[in-house]
């Protein structure tokens, strides 16, 4: 049974991790193509901090005070429209924001399921990343398996991302990086070609 009160990390006034406040809210209700998901861990991604300090307002329609866009759970009910998901499937989730808490909705095309021997602490670190690599170098660039891509900053969160999926296609990448360490961390994930960028 869904309770109809949850508790959430909520940051009512911009600062440091002191503003960052426990507090009751009402629970979340799916609209009818997203899904309800007890979250069992939520990633810390860059925008929440920044929207935690006041530096990055969150999207419209976002919970104004409560950050969390990437989380995983276990999906506890579904929208009427929604078909490719079930109540008590695992899933990671992006979210426009409201993922510190107990529970979020979440929309039924920005799931995936929890990858296999996956915690829900390492599952909760994917969705940004990917559906951002997915977007941007699958759909909107089209890359196919004869092609080669150029990653910059290979070494980041989305870069690493980006290596080994666009390997998992069969294309070829070149990165970029900051350090030979960590051109060679690049090359241990699949990159082609790294090339260490000078500092300026």
């Amino acid at each position: 049974m869904v309770p109809t009160t949850m508790n959430v990390i909520a940051c009512p006034v911009p600062g440091g991790p002191e503003a960052l406040q426990w507090v009751q809210r009402p629970m979340p209700e799916p609209t009818s193509d997203e899904v309800l998901i007890k979250v069992a861990a939520a990633g810390v991604n860059r925008a929440d901090v920044l929207q935690r300090q006041g530096n990055y307002p969150p999207p419209e329609g976002a919970s104004p005070d409560i950050p969390g866009m990437e989380i995983a759970g276990e999906i506890v009910t579904i929208g009427d429209q929604v078909t490719r998901w079930k109540v008590g499937d695992k899933v990671c989730a992006l979210l426009a924001g409201g993922g510190y808490a107990e529970y979020a909705t979440a929309p039924a095309g920005q799931c995936l399921p929890v990858p296999k021997k996956f915690t829900f602490a390492e599952a909760a670190a994917l969705p940004e990343a990917i559906i951002t690599v997915w977007a941007n170098l699958f759909e909107a660039g089209a890359l196919g398996s004869a092609q080669t891509a150029l990653v910059h900053g290979g070494s980041s969160g989305i870069g690493t991302i980006a290596i080994s999926m666009i390997k998992a296609f069969g294309a070829k990448v070149f990165v970029t990086a900051g350090s030979e360490e960590k051109c060679a961390a690049c090359r241990k994930l699949g990159a082609d070609f790294c090339h260490q960028l000078q500092n300026r």
